[in-house]
């Protein structure tokens, strides 16, 4: 039983890191990428702060409520108890 387990432990060990190395190549071309986005302005907007609503729910109301298409791409800087502060990019 333990070298059954230990072969299964072995074989999940080198399949992981297989993987790992074959895949980082791919990380450093995203992480390359994503150096060059710009961001745009950052706005601030009131939510409830209830059990039921995200602070996402809050920031997506206000990005439609400023004209902005729904498919606009935003990051959440903060969130206090009745606000959210997020940036545009």
């Amino acid at each position: 039983m333990k070298k059954v387990f230990l072969g299964m432990l072995l074989i999940a060990l080198a399949l992981g890191t297989m993987s790992l190395t074959t895949n980082s190549d791919n990380v450093t071309k995203v992480s390359v990428e994503a150096s060059n986005v710009v961001f745009g302005p950052t706005y601030t907007a009131p939510w409830l702060g209830i059990c039921c609503e995200s602070p996402l729910t809050a920031a997506e109301r206000d990005i439609v409520k400023r004209g902005y298409p729904a498919t606009t791409q935003y990051t959440i800087n903060s969130t206090t108890s009745n606000t959210v502060t997020y940036t545009i990019y």
